[in-house]
């Protein structure tokens, strides 16, 4: 079945099949948010080469052409990084990966797992090789709130099966629905406020 692709580029599909081809140890949830955290990041971004052979502990996989490479390249820089580079517009915000509400404990510690991957990406994509860094005053409390977001959704994976989950689904969806919303809108919040940061510096250099 032919799917649509994106402004021309590799469909989610495409991406997801090269990452699997070539045993990317990093999910692709993952894979999204570390290339946004480091798109957001302030001082000088991490070359997006050096960022996708990070996916593979520091060095790229083994090829058997050119056109493997330019293929592979292709998908994750000229698209994907791209693609998510465009949520730096406030019109275009981004959002995490849809998942169905669980049923289950089960199904709770995967929903939570996703997340905790998904965040956690997002911070060592903003970090990179840094212990620290120095964020403007919103992105700076986006941080601590997706820490805490972060801590939270570590718990749900670790306690997944206790009684008082299962007892109330209804209740567990509804707060893993919520998080997930709050850490969007702190994700969000903390790559705008960079953007506006970094708008800044240049207008001040250009003085």
């Amino acid at each position: 079945m032919a799917r649509k692709r994106e402004k021309g580029g590799p469909t989610v599909a495409d991406i997801k099949r090269l990452l699997k081809r070539y045993e990317c140890p990093v999910p692709f949830q993952a894979v999204r948010t570390l290339f946004l955290g480091n798109i957001a990041a302030p001082g000088t971004m991490t070359p997006p080469m050096q960022v996708v052979s990070s996916l593979w502990g520091g060095e790229l996989p083994v090829f058997d052409s050119t056109e493997e490479v330019n293929e592979l390249m292709s998908a994750l820089v000229m698209g994907l990084w791209n693609r998510l580079g465009e949520h730096q517009k406030r019109k275009n915000p981004f959002r995490l990966k849809r998942m169905r509400p669980p049923q289950d404990g089960e199904s709770v510690g995967r929903f939570a797992q996703v997340r905790v991957e998904e965040l956690r990406g997002f911070v060592d994509g903003l970090f990179g090789d840094r212990e620290a860094i120095e964020l403007p005053e919103r992105a700076h409390e986006a941080m601590q709130h997706l820490s805490e977001l972060l801590s939270f959704m570590q718990a749900y994976v670790q306690f997944s099966d206790a009684a008082d989950i299962e007892r109330d689904m209804q209740k567990t969806q509804q707060t893993l629905a919520e998080l997930s919303r709050i850490a969007e809108t702190e994700i969000n919040a903390l790559v705008l406020s960079c953007v506006r940061a970094r708008r800044h510096a240049m207008e001040m250099q250009s003085v």
